[in-house]
């Protein structure tokens, strides 16, 4: 049963006026789907407030992914990031976050004024160290899998928190379907305290459905709360509906269209290693091709166009890296064209670089008080010295190169320029 569905249902068979937003009304000139938009009428359940349709759903999410809660968003997973560092922290209060975080995460933490201690993504040792030396932090914040499908030892960093006393955050924005292949790689389900699962990413719903998967259901409420902060007060029932829907697909053919979609992406990749295109070892994820464009020595518009002559439409390509992300939805035609385009391509095996910051940068006021200050854009060759006063998160290599509050050093100003960040927000 699908719990919200059928709500819809019995609010659009009692053919009432629609008085109330939004303004089609559900005429039948639009499209079918247009009568399942409406606001939170009778009977329709709440979304910050869920205890009807909406919250069957979120239980089903959860005894799905084996959460104490599941709450749903419709406002993607920079509402689930946002409500879980709310959630987890109070202003003051003290995080350690690998820099490859998204823009919303940074954000969230000017808004909430966290102080936060930078380590390189993935580093273990790191991570250890800055609890050992900030040891009233109350959690370490994660991306994982990132944009190119890298994925971090979530075990390993749960059990470093654990020990002190901390919680283990995951921006799993990339993952949503990591818990239905064969091995378990779900955060959740290896020791995360809290996860955001953008389920529309690589499973069929529509653009902003999102899950925050927690681990102590106690927190269930609190978590509500604080997404409210944030999110809209008019979420959108096509996207939980999509969301509803797709709970049954979970259910019933999700694991093994899963199993079956990570034969045919490996056979790929194994392809595209055979081809010098993909390095041979990458800790992956299964769904994600990422293929490697300077090993070609074409230009990210030379690749781009050849994938498209292949009737390939990628979801990212620039001079280093080109990402195909793959799902049970696509055809066997679909795997053919990949297959064709990297018959007829060829690389010399060179993998991109992944950049890393040696020293993090020194900090010169918080990121609530740099993203709040009067600011002025400057040319980068000239902000050596300089306070920055936005972010700047390139992509790639998705790493925070200057965070608001830092100054911008020397080398910080290359990699920016090296990265096409020719002009930069500063504090004034």
């Amino acid at each position: 049963m699908n719990f919200i569905e059928q709500a819809l249902d019995e609010y659009i068979g009692k053919d009432l006026s629609r008085f109330h937003m939004p303004g089609h009304k559900g005429a039948e000139s639009f499209p079918d789907y247009y009568k399942y938009d409406i606001t939170e009428v009778l009977g329709a359940d709440s979304l910050f407030e869920s205890s009807g349709c909406i919250a069957k759903t979120e239980e089903r999410f959860s005894k799905i992914y084996g959460s104490g809660a599941s709450l749903i968003s419709a406002g993607g997973s920079t509402l689930c990031i946002q409500g879980m560092l709310a959630t987890v922290l109070s202003p003051g209060d003290e995080l350690i976050a690998a820099r490859n975080c998204h823009a919303s995460a940074v954000n969230t933490m000017a808004l909430l004024d966290i102080n936060t201690t930078w380590i390189n993504p993935r580093d273990l040792k790191a991570a250890e160290k800055a609890f050992i030396e900030h040891p009233k932090a109350k959690a370490l914040y994660i991306t994982s899998p990132d944009y190119f499908g890298v994925m971090s030892d979530i075990s390993a960093f749960a059990e470093i928190c654990h020990r002190y006393g901390a919680k283990l955050l995951v921006d799993n924005a990339h993952g949503a379907h990591l818990h239905f292949f064969p091995m378990e790689m779900h955060p959740i389900s290896l020791g995360a305290d809290m996860c955001a699962d953008s389920l529309h990413k690589s499973l069929p719903v529509l653009t902003g459905g999102a899950l925050l998967h927690i681990k102590d259901a106690n927190l269930r409420d609190v978590a509500k709360r604080k997404m409210r902060l944030f999110g809209s007060t008019s979420p959108s029932y096509l996207i939980m509906l999509s969301a509803d829907r797709c709970a049954e697909y979970l259910e019933t053919r999700a694991r093994t269209d899963f199993a079956m979609l990570n034969g045919k992406v490996a056979n790929l990749r194994y392809k595209a290693f055979e081809h010098g295109l993909a390095p041979k070892v990458r800790n992956v994820e299964p769904a994600r091709l990422t293929l490697s464009v300077k090993s070609t020595e074409m230009t990210a518009d030379e690749f781009g166009e050849k994938l498209r002559e292949h009737g390939i439409e990628p979801e990212y390509v620039n001079s280093e890296w080109a990402v195909l992300m793959a799902s049970p939805f696509n055809t066997e035609k679909d795997f053919e064209r990949v297959a064709s385009f990297i018959e007829n391509t060829f690389g010399n095996g060179f993998s991109a670089f992944e950049e890393r910051i040696s020293e993090m940068p020194e900090k010169a006021m918080s990121i609530r008080e740099a993203s709040f200050s009067d600011s002025e854009e400057i040319e980068t060759e000239k902000a050596v010295g300089r306070i920055a006063a936005g972010l700047n998160l390139p992509c790639p290599p998705c790493i925070a190169l200057s965070v608001p509050g830092e100054i911008i050093n020397e080398k910080i100003a290359g990699l920016l320029m090296k990265y096409g960040v020719d002009k930069i927000s500063v504090v004034k």
